[in-house]
């Protein structure tokens, strides 16, 4: 097998640095999305700046007001006209300081190509369905992608500590998953009983780098399997 004979120390640690560099890669995909979930973030707020710059100012009342709570924002529901006719719209409160109260009059400013869209100093409407949904779907995708890449930064960096300290050693794998056991091509032959977690395992030649909590194996398919060492039985 052309692929075990070229399966060698130096082959193993560079499938370890691979991965490595794949996690810091991913981590750095979710730093990227925060970034982009700022920047929609901002995009929200300089709509919301350029409504109260540029929209049309109306004097209004504010008929209802839904306290702030844990779980959701605040509400005014505001009566004022546009072209004569008179209307009632929610707005989410966005600054709760100074307490709005029903009866206070308020200022409010609407976008004449779309009356729907309106702001106060205190509160406006919601963004458009489509950029709120960006914005949510980044801002998950990227907690999801950091923290996975923070794990797993964490744990390679861990394994190609070890290979370096601990070497590497050929054996041959026994895979009843999620355990393995490694008979070590030493003499007399040793065996070590690797726990793999959620990875999947096969039979057949291996090396086994590290130690203890740091172990790993790499196959002549260079795929590296972390795990834990359990035991070395003699």
């Amino acid at each position: 097998m052309e692929g075990q004979r070229s399966l060698g120390a130096a082959t193993a640690t560079a499938a370890v640095r691979r991965a490595l560099l794949r996690s810091v890669a991913l981590f750095a995909a979710g730093v990227l999305l925060f970034v982009a979930a700022c920047l929609t973030d901002a995009a929200i707020d300089d709509q919301r700046a350029t409504l109260l710059t540029d929209g049309v100012r109306v004097p209004g009342v504010v008929v209802a007001v839904v306290d702030r709570t844990r779980h959701t924002s605040g509400s005014i529901d505001v009566r004022f006209a546009v072209d004569g006719q008179e209307r009632v719209r929610t707005l989410t409160l966005l600054v709760p300081d100074p307490p709005i109260r029903a009866g206070d009059p308020i200022t409010l400013t609407y976008d004449p190509a779309d009356p729907e869209r309106l702001a106060t100093a205190q509160a406006g409407t919601d963004p458009p369905f489509a950029l709120t949904a960006v914005e949510l779907a980044t801002t998950m995708a990227a907690v999801g992608l950091t923290a996975a890449g923070t794990i797993l930064i964490a744990r390679w960096s861990r394994r190609l500590i070890a290979t370096r300290r601990h070497g590497w050693r050929p054996g041959t794998a026994t895979a009843d998953a999620p355990l393995v056991r490694v008979c070590l091509d030493v003499a007399p032959h040793t065996e070590v009983i690797i726990d793999t977690g959620r990875s999947r395992p096969h039979p057949g030649r291996v090396l086994l780098g590290g130690a203890a909590g740091g172990a790993v194996l790499v196959y002549p398919n260079r795929r590296p399997i972390p795990g834990r060492e359990l035991s070395t039985p003699n």
